[in-house]
């Protein structure tokens, strides 16, 4: 079963009413066979103009990050996500050679 990835990359916008990802979504993210890899806004750019917070999550395959993102239990945060930052998240499943 291929594994699944969130990817996300933002700048927030509204710093007062923002909170980090890992603060709210771990408890979600178990329900879904999902965690956290990455989720910070000190990457090193190597290349290109990244926005400011990199977050990868990894779950146990697709179809849980794809339940995951459309759940009610995240949907809070989804709303406080889309009011507090600018960015994007892909759904991206694991390469395989």
């Amino acid at each position: 079963m291929n594994r699944g990835y969130l990817i996300e990359n933002y700048t927030v916008t509204d710093k007062k009413n923002y909170v980090p990802p890992v603060k709210i979504v771990n408890e979600v993210l178990e329900k879904f066979n999902g965690k956290f890899l990455v989720a910070t806004p000190k990457s090193k750019n190597l290349f290109g103009t990244p926005l400011e917070v990199v977050v990868v999550i990894e779950f146990k395959s697709v179809k849980n990050a794809q339940e995951f993102y459309n759940s009610k239990d995240y949907e809070k945060y989804k709303k406080l996500y889309e009011n507090t930052t600018r960015g994007w998240i892909s759904l991206a499943p694991e390469y395989f050679r």
